[in-house]
């Protein structure tokens, strides 16, 4: 089993629920997500959205998958990434799912 996570803008939420549906993905969590930098000194990764004068801006959507269908949905990403602004497409990310209950 895989945990399927994608984090994007907000506006992105829906083109991942079409995705996740495309593929029988029909139960998945959705979050809105706040990025912080405990770093003040550092410049923040460009792809982590983070900027302290906005307060929700982006989405954390989740599944717990088979391993054959998060393979297909990360190829499917690879080949079409999920972006409202091009310079700023979601990040997909698979990790084993070692015990669950």
């Amino acid at each position: 089993m895989k945990l399927f996570a994608i984090i994007g803008d907000e506006e992105a939420r829906p083109k991942v629920r079409k995705l996740f549906m495309s593929h029988q993905v029909y139960l998945f969590s959705n979050m809105a997500i706040r990025g912080c930098s405990c770093d003040a000194f550092r410049e923040p990764v460009s792809w982590w959205p983070s900027d302290k004068d906005l307060s929700t801006y982006s989405s954390l959507c989740f599944a717990i998958l088979d391993d054959a269908k998060a393979e297909a949905i990360m190829a499917e990403l690879e080949r079409e990434p999920i972006a409202t602004d091009p310079a700023f497409p979601s990040r997909a990310f698979v990790m084993n799912v070692e015990k669950m209950l």
